[in-house]
């Protein structure tokens, strides 16, 4: 042993289910090594392929480590002095030429940490910028839950050992959350039943009873077709419908239509399926739901949500252990100074634009249009939708900087790249996600040599030379202890406590909504929402149909899941650059095409067209392709150049799962 050798706290940063708390050996400024920190029960010691892949990243020879500003011939390494001038005049000169809406700020969730959000101050002090609402990600069923629940809170995924029937809908946590798998090993053994609804034969189906298989889109129809036969077998809890619900009246008229044969008949799901489900719902109590965010990705993806949110408020299994409808988690949000992060009330101008359609908006964009694109914890070029249209969109835009840690899609076709470090060389704080209650402290861990910046720093060398003056100059521990304050009022938790290792948020309990104090306007359960209503939705959970359904053109659907090898775009980046994408495929599905097993076939749509290596997998249905997302364009994959832009019912988000397409051989 190295008696040199010290362990450090901190946190992975991925926008996982998981965010596992780390801790890292170090000896004379050298990661020796990276494990779990067993502080954190959920997580424990083990480190998904993603966090054991730190080590190659933090590393890479492709690691940007100097500013490049592109230039005629190519690339020009500069000084760091050079390129923060470059942008500085670049925005200094827009802002005394235009609205400051001239400049669009693209971000995402590239990097979780609280500290990242500082950017959003910058653009406010900066005067106000186009900025974007909506969602890549959770957004349709965060605002699904929010007028059901009052906001999105789940069980500590630890609970579900307590549960008789577990229903794991349009989730894969043997891939995408591999600390649930342990909690549904140990709640199988105790004789829980497991389903797993999802249209893909996943890895987690391995872990179940029974795997149903709807149509892509039409769960809604499913759960209100459960939610019909729970009412009339009386399978419903009316104590709990009576003290802590609202609208189930109304719910109970609307769900009549959805009997058996319909529901069968729209989802594609037999009778006798459907009826397993209301037995093991309904009879097996306590029952847990964990959704997924895939079947959010559709136009009508935010009602979807709420259909089954619907099942666990009329049978009583909300606020109960071994309950819940487990789909997203906001337990931080009293805590965080937001305006000290989000410089609102700075900003002189404002506009929004849909990340789901930014490329149509930087298209046609008027008074002003988009002079400047700062991309920061994103790679829209890859990820975004219609990576055709977002290409030609960012091409137009005379000026883009963007900050990366590697070239990406989008580094590539901008003037200036600024590099920043990775998350184990500097701090940061890290929210509770989807699956715990713990507050991890992300504490640098090495130095990173040659020396790089964080983009607090970046900041606050541009807000110096813009001067700024509603823009602190401070350093890590400052932003984050004034953030934090009022956590440190009401609790009396500093930084200092968190920084030796995680904690559990105050307040928090592994079972969400216990004490039944619902966040909504009535406080109660809404499954009728006034609030819906008043913003334009409808105010029951309703099924809609989907506006893209499989026909002689493009006789499939296409679903583009994540891999448990990256998350999103970013660590692509350790793909073998001549190595073409898989499309999955039905062996009867092929042969009937004509299309052999590891060929090269073209996957088309009316928006783009993507070439890949045929892989049979007789575990995909025969209407639908699959392809893993995240492939950079830029190595022969951007399966979004497949995908048009289109956005779900609520909350902005966008509908990738919403569309069809067809297959031909290649070579």
């Amino acid at each position: 042993m190295d008696y040199n050798e010290i362990k450090i706290s901190t946190s992975c940063t991925l926008d996982c289910w998981d965010s596992c708390s780390i801790l890292a050996t170090v000896s004379d400024n050298k990661i020796i090594s990276l494990k779990g920190d067993n502080r954190n029960h959920i997580t424990g010691n083990v480190l998904c392929a993603k966090g054991m892949r730190y080590m190659d990243m933090i590393n890479h020879p492709d690691r940007i480590r100097e500013p490049l500003i592109k230039e005629k011939n190519g690339w020009k390494r500069a000084s760091w002095e050079e390129a923060l001038d470059l942008v500085a005049s670049k925005l200094h000169e827009l802002r005394e030429t235009y609205p400051t809406t001239a400049l669009l700020h693209c971000n995402h969730a590239g990097n979780v940490g609280l500290l990242k959000k500082v950017e959003n101050r910058f653009f406010s002090a900066y005067g106000g910028v186009t900025a974007a609402i909506g969602s890549l990600c959770v957004g349709a069923g965060s605002e699904g839950q929010r007028y059901d629940f009052g906001k999105s809170l789940s069980h500590e995924i630890s609970d579900v050992v307590n549960s008789k029937t577990i229903i794991i809908w349009g989730r894969n946590p043997m891939d995408t959350g591999l600390h649930l798998v342990p909690f549904l090993k140990e709640a199988k053994r105790r004789g829980a039943y497991i389903i797993v609804i999802d249209p893909l034969e996943t890895n987690t189906v391995k872990l179940a009873d029974m795997h149903i298989s709807p149509l892509p889109g039409t769960d809604g129809a499913l759960a209100l077709t459960m939610a019909n036969i729970l009412i009339e077998r009386g399978l419903i809890d009316k104590e709990f419908i009576d003290k802590y619900v609202v609208g189930f009246d109304e719910f109970r008229s609307y769900v009549k239509d959805f009997t058996l044969e319909k529901g069968a008949k729209t989802s594609g799901v037999p009778i006798e399926d459907i009826e397993t489900l209301v037995d093991k719902y309904g009879n097996s109590k306590p029952s847990s739901i964990i959704i997924g965010f895939g079947i959010q990705r559709y136009t009508n993806g935010g009602y979807t949500i709420r259909t089954i949110d619907a099942l666990g408020a009329i049978t009583g299994n909300i606020g109960i252990g071994g309950g819940g409808v487990n789909y997203n988690n906001s337990r931080m949000n009293d805590y965080i100074d937001h305006e000290l992060l989000s410089g609102e009330t700075l900003r002189k101008h404002h506009r929004v634009f849909s990340r789901p359609k930014m490329a149509e908006f930087i298209e046609t964009a008027e008074d002003p249009k988009v002079e400047i694109i700062f991309t920061t914890r994103a790679n829209p070029l890859t990820q975004f939708m219609d990576s055709n249209r977002m290409t030609r969109a960012f091409e137009k835009v005379g000026f883009k900087v963007t900050i990366d840690m590697f070239m990406t899609d989008t580094a590539s076709l901008s003037d200036v790249v600024l590099p920043c470090r990775h998350f184990l060389e500097e701090d940061n704080i890290i929210c509770p996600p989807s699956n715990h209650n713990y507050i991890n402290y992300c504490n640098k861990v090495i130095e990173p040599n040659p020396w790089i910046p964080s983009e607090l720093w970046i900041w606050n060398e541009l807000a110096k030379r813009l001067e700024l003056e509603n823009f602190p100059i401070g350093n890590s521990e400052w932003w984050i202890e004034k953030a934090l304050k009022p956590m440190t009022d009401l609790t009396g938790i500093t930084i200092d406590d968190i920084k030796s290792g995680p904690i559990i948020v105050p307040g928090a309990t592994p079972v969400a909504w216990y004490d039944k104090n619902f966040q909504t306007p009535s406080g109660k359960y809404e499954l009728y929402s006034n609030l819906a209503k008043s913003q334009g939705f409808e105010p029951l959970p309703v099924y809609k149909s989907i506006d893209m359904e499989p026909n002689e053109e493009y006789p499939f659907y296409l679903l583009t899941p994540h891999t448990k090898d990256s998350l999103n775009s970013q660590h692509f980046v350790l793909v073998d650059e001549k190595q073409l994408p898989i499309v999955y495929i039905h062996s009867e599905t092929g042969s009937k095409m004509d299309i052999r097993n590891g060929s090269v076939a073209e996957v088309f749509t009316d928006t783009g067209s993507l070439d890949c290596v045929v892989e049979y997998n007789d575990s995909i249905r025969r209407d639908i392709l699959m392809i893993y997302q995240g492939w950079w364009i830029q190595r022969l994959g951007g399966v979004n150049r497949l995908i048009s832009e289109r956005y779900s019912d609520m909350g902005n988000n966008a509908a990738y799962y919403e569309c069809i397409c067809n297959i031909r051989y290649k070579a």
